[in-house]
């Protein structure tokens, strides 16, 4: 059975989390018995298992491959890979269904992979900016945070006490509204530091559809794999 680390704290209820490295955390309030979380964790048991499947591919391509007809995920989507000569070094274009690189030259394994994860990341910092432009207007009381841009272990974003905020590149895989959700999460750990009935309170103030957006997050987008 897998192990769940359980954190007590000043809260009302029980929530489960999953994080990128299949690390399962039970927050549960202070007085919480143990026979209580086990109840719990066995009815969020195929909740649990879900979310680590959904996690799982987003890990894996830490080996991919990209090669023409292999298949990537981009904004929420599943997108077909196509490499084509041209008389452009290295241009990736986005049309319907598909990622066009094209090179002017032939292009062996390993330049396709950097430079589709060159893209991928210069993607990463437009829209990771965009989008953060467009989440703190809700927060009129904020001024605009620091953005990073850098790989976590455990997290699709984090936010620094020096008024920080780092996403994980591999959230560019993710829909612009999943993209939100995690800024809007952030964001709110500028008033709490941990996940309280305070912090989702205000999370539900500034994003009152943040559940059905975490679901399509965490469980929908699976249906888009493969198509």
């Amino acid at each position: 059975m897998r192990e769940f680390k359980v954190i007590k704290e000043k809260r009302k209820s029980l929530v489960a989390e999953v994080y990128p490295d299949f690390q399962v955390i039970i927050n549960a309030p202070q007085e919480a018995k143990d026979f209580e979380i086990d109840d719990f964790i066995k009815r969020k048991t195929l909740w649990i298992k879900k979310q680590i499947d959904y996690f799982k591919q987003f890990n894996a391509p830490e080996s991919k491959i990209y090669e023409s007809g292999s298949s990537a995920l981009y904004l929420g989507r599943q997108y077909q890979i196509i490499i084509e000569k041209a008389a452009l070094k290295n241009v990736i274009k986005v049309l319907k269904n598909k990622i066009y690189i094209l090179s002017s030259a032939p292009l062996k394994i390993d330049e396709i992979n950097i430079a589709f994860e060159t893209w991928l990341l210069s993607r990463a910092n437009v829209i990771f900016q965009e989008r953060l432009k467009e989440c703190i207007k809700v927060f009129p009381d904020l001024n605009m945070p620091t953005l990073k841009i850098r790989k976590l272990k455990r997290r699709w974003g984090s936010y620094l006490k020096k008024h920080e905020i780092v996403l994980n590149p591999e959230l560019i895989k993710a829909s612009k509204q999943s993209i939100d959700y995690v800024i809007y999460h952030e964001l709110c750990h500028a008033y709490f530091d941990k996940h309280t009935d305070d912090f989702y309170n205000l999370l539900a103030l500034k994003m009152p559809n943040w559940k059905q957006v975490k679901e399509n997050f965490e469980l929908k987008l699976l249906n888009v794999i493969g198509k």
